[in-house]
């Protein structure tokens, strides 16, 4: 393999390393934002239902929601990367889904 051709595809590889560490960074400012905006609609609905009395009986889809989209996240990311730190958030993340998609559906 000529010279030329060696540095053709290291830079090619090197590109795609940054594109996938810019993907990674997106991913998690994606899902920082997902989980807030699940947070905010949710300290409304819950403010209102403490506000009018009622049980928070109907105030789980967001949680729900928020998890489970990090759980993926985190999941992917220790698929991808293998890093414990991912492995436990996303199993950390997978269980709160459970519990929040359980008291979804025990209170529809």
């Amino acid at each position: 393999m000529k010279k030329e051709e060696i540095l053709r595809r290291a830079r090619q590889e090197g590109d795609g390393e940054y594109e996938e560490r810019i993907q990674g960074q997106i991913m998690t400012r994606s899902a920082l934002v997902v989980v807030g905006l699940c947070a905010a609609f949710w300290l409304v609905r819950a403010g209102r239902a403490w506000a009018a009395g009622e049980a928070l009986a109907q105030v789980w889809d967001y949680p729900a929601i928020a998890t489970g989209y990090a759980a993926f996240v985190h999941l992917w990311m220790y698929k991808r990367l293998d890093q414990r730190v991912n492995l436990v958030s996303g199993l950390c993340c997978l269980l709160a889904f459970v519990i929040f998609s359980v008291q979804f559906w025990l209170h529809l």
